[in-house]
């Protein structure tokens, strides 16, 4: 089993496969590999598992391909990462999908987000700066990202807005219930991760 079974990933051995062809894509992938076990071997962690799910299951799977596919020299790796952390995002999509069906969806989300958001977005790695959590908006922004600075220390910012990117399409599983906006993000060059969740229905 490939450690990549248990990240959000799962899919990449064969994507690599049909994207490169069986040798070429095995070496890719390979590699894919060593760059992960690597990342994943030195990363700080800082005492909390909120922070290690990230790191292994969301940020370095993408990262590591990434790094593996300058490695190849290949010229549209970024095009190349995204196609598969869509792929990802997607999957979030179907999963808000399915809870946007329940009854009073965003009282439910708004009275849960806070909580959620202390114990998966921990101050480890994100600042966050509430705004509003009322019936009609819930608005907050995030003044730092783990995202964004483990992908500065690892030397490609430029990948931070692929996983940015990725959070307007499993966000927009919420619709029609619930709408997603945001104006940028650290990642973009903004100052800040902005996100609106509106009630709909108001």
């Amino acid at each position: 089993m490939s450690e990549f079974e248990n990240t959000n990933l799962p899919f990449l051995e064969q994507d690599c496969i049909e994207t490169f062809g069986k040798e070429q894509g095995k070496k890719v992938f390979d590699k894919t590999i060593e760059i992960y076990r690597e990342l994943t071997g030195k990363a700080d962690y800082r005492n909390n598992q909120a922070i290690r799910y990230h790191m292994t299951v969301k940020l370095f799977p993408a990262m590591s391909y990434y790094k593996a596919l300058q490695a190849f020299g290949i010229d549209d790796a970024i095009e190349k990462v995204r196609i598969e952390t869509q792929k990802a995002a997607l999957i979030n999509k179907q999963n808000n999908a399915k809870f946007a069906r329940m009854p009073f969806v965003f009282t439910m989300y708004r009275m849960g987000v806070k909580k959620h958001m202390a114990k998966n977005f921990p101050p480890e790695g994100w600042k966050t700066e509430w705004v509003r959590c009322d019936g009609k908006e819930i608005h907050f922004n995030l003044r730092s990202c783990l995202y964004h600075d483990i992908c500065v220390e690892k030397g490609c910012p430029e990948l931070c807005r692929v996983y940015c990117e990725n959070d307007n399409i499993a966000f927009s599983g919420l619709m029609p219930k619930i709408r997603f906006e945001r104006v940028g993000t650290i990642g973009e060059g903004a100052e800040c991760c902005d996100f609106h969740f509106i009630n709909a229905k108001k």
